[in-house]
């Protein structure tokens, strides 16, 4: 296995907490809990997973993208990237964060 980035690996460790996450989720709901208290859990795991996410969009702009627009294929890059984040409101929508502030401050 290649050696991971900081980032990858703080990703990986976020979604390693997410899987503990839903872990959690899934017994409440076994165990009947009260359908509020589980859309709280299940939405403070989907904002861990949203995060997991712009962590690496951030590691992938400052490795894979920028190699390659430093190898020429920037257009290239750029088609991928927004084919990958067309779906993804995390990042595209009007509260996806910029450099750790809400977009906008």
């Amino acid at each position: 296995m290649t050696e991971l980035t900081s980032r990858k690996r703080d990703a990986l460790n976020r979604l390693k907490t997410v899987r503990g996450h839903l872990d959690g989720v899934i017994r409440m709901l076994e165990e009947d809990t009260y359908c509020v208290d589980v859309m709280k859990q299940l939405s403070a795991a989907q904002s861990s997973m949203e995060r997991a996410n712009r962590v690496m969009l951030h590691n992938h702009l400052e490795t894979c993208f920028s190699s390659a627009v430093l190898r020429g294929n920037g257009q290239a890059a750029i088609d991928e990237l927004v084919d990958a984040i067309k779906f993804s409101p995390a990042l595209t929508g009007p509260a996806a964060e910029l450099n750790g502030k809400e977009a906008g401050e």
